[in-house]
């Protein structure tokens, strides 16, 4: 059975938009500073492939308190 967990789901955005990223350097409480290309444009990217890949809208104070993908997956689940 395919992994389609929402932590699956977002760690393949983020190497989408992140190809430099792979299984052995990605971890989900990764911090945005530490993430090479995590700069507004990428932020952008990212809350707009996760509020579809999850029917969602994140509210502007989420969009800036999101540092790691972790915060994307809690807003996820707390949805």
């Amino acid at each position: 059975m395919e992994d389609s967990s929402p932590e699956k789901k977002i760690k393949e955005i983020f190497f989408k938009i992140f190809p430099e990223e792979n299984d052995s350097t990605f971890k989900m409480d990764k911090k945005q500073l530490e993430f090479e290309n995590w700069d507004s444009f990428a932020h952008l990217q990212l809350v707009s492939k996760i509020e579809k890949q999850f029917n969602m809208r994140f509210e502007i104070e989420q969009i800036m308190n999101v540092n790691s993908p972790n915060d994307f997956l809690k807003f996820v689940n707390n949805q």
